[in-house]
């Protein structure tokens, strides 16, 4: 099909693109709605629809379930395209431990598929209920358990993606080793759909551990807490994930061991005497609980931020956000294997206050990205800025797979 600029997007998608299936999502958290969101439902009409783009002069964002995008501020005209028609599972081999699914599948659904073989995607982000394999590629997050599984990008196996000019790609394949050559792989996880449109993904699975224990410790300030994660953390044994959160009044350590019984009964005592501290012990139910709380911490706060610097400095870190954050409702939560902080503020005036912990990680050494802020601020001007360097490197890739573009 010829496109141009006066041909209208419903001679180029179907009717059933137009209107989201149940359960789609149109929450985009954006600064300006969506001209239209879209939900085509095979790789040829996002070919179409890039195309049609491409000629009309219009963004596209590509979103999954449209509540993570981060905070963007088209300044043109932009279509949201939805991938809730890209869903389901469409490969899977619980003996090598691969699953091949649509974009567009929530991770929940996975999860149920996987775990009928005991098997599981040990990735725990924020909100990862909300999240779908696609968005969850896109944005590059895997959450604390990297520490003992390894990041998202080291468990994607294949994707098919659209580029910007409609070209469709098959990157890896289904098993482990797959990659001869450049690896494209890589700068397709975490690129936000700024590269391409990603309608599948093929990721590694792990064996569910028979034991998930957390290991908790509780006070009042952050700072009571750091020695004893930072003996966790250089520890001859690396826990499966290494949490400390805290808001107004209260904080807490969360230790999080996986494997047989008298494997993480051994583990226990050993980061016991090497910490020189006594853990209360979750198991079960109330584990679940506690871990799904802590994960999803700020989840809805009005300003969402991310804060990093070396592990070393984490301790430092920390201290300085207690004191940015005096008298502000906020709550942070630390992933200190990987020495960065999600910091999540209610009700303040969040541009002196972000801008006040920039400086203050920027003095360590580290950076302070904005996910999300009210829209009469500047998450350019609050963010750490990429260097010419990255950023030279940045626009080299978007040119390679979005020359015209498209993709916002």
């Amino acid at each position: 099909m010829t496109v141009s600029r006066a041909t209208p997007l419903t001679d180029v998608v179907s009717a059933e693109a137009l209107t989201l299936p149940p359960g789609g999502s149109a929450r985009i958290a954006l600064g300006r709605a969506p001209d239209a969101v879209v939900a085509p439902s095979s790789v040829e009409e996002i070919v179409e629809l890039l195309a049609w783009a491409q000629a009309a002069a219009v963004g596209v964002i590509p979103v999954g379930t449209g509540a993570h995008v981060g905070d963007r501020r088209p300044e043109r005209p932009y279509i949201a395209l939805s991938a809730a028609r890209l869903r389901g599972v469409q490969i899977y081999e619980p003996a090598d431990l691969t699953l091949t699914a649509g974009a567009g599948t929530p991770l929940t659904e996975l999860a149920v598929v996987a775990g009928e073989h005991r098997q599981w995607l040990p990735f725990d982000p924020l909100d990862a209920p909300n999240r779908t394999l696609g968005g969850l590629t896109s944005a590059g997050v895997t959450g604390p358990l990297w520490a003992g599984y390894g990041h998202v990008r080291n468990q994607v196996l294949g994707m098919t993606v659209v580029c910007g000019d409609g070209r469709t790609l098959r990157l890896g394949g289904r098993v482990v080793k797959n990659v001869a050559g450049f690896d494209l792989i890589k700068p397709m996880v975490g690129s936000r759909g700024r590269l391409a449109v990603v309608t599948s993904v093929t990721v590694r699975l792990f064996p569910m551990p028979a034991l998930d224990r957390v290991l908790v410790l509780e006070a009042g300030e952050p700072a009571a807490l750091v020695p004893a994660a930072r003996a966790v953390a250089t520890a001859p044994t690396l826990p499966a994930s290494i949490v400390l959160s805290f808001s107004p009044g209260a904080a807490s350590l969360l230790v999080r061991l996986h494997g047989a019984l008298d494997t993480v009964e051994a583990d226990q005592r050993m980061l016991e005497a090497h910490a020189g501290v006594s853990f209360s012990v979750r198991d079960g139910p109330e584990a679940e609980v506690l871990l799904a709380t802590t994960r999803d911490a700020g989840a809805d706060a009005e300003v969402l931020f991310q804060t990093s610097a070396l592990p070393s400095e984490l301790g430092a870190l920390l201290d300085m956000m207690r004191g940015a954050l005096v008298g502000v409702d906020s709550v942070v939560v630390a992933d200190v294997a990987e020495g960065s902080a999600r910091v999540g503020l209610t009700g303040a005036g969040p541009s002196d206050v972000v801008h006040a912990v920039r400086v203050g990680a920027e003095g360590l050494g580290g950076t302070v990205a904005v996910d999300r802020c009210p829209f009469d601020a500047s998450p350019a001007l609050l963010s750490t800025s990429l260097s010419p360097a990255a950023r030279e490197f940045g626009d080299g890739l978007k040119l390679l797979f979005d020359p015209g573009g498209v993709l916002l």
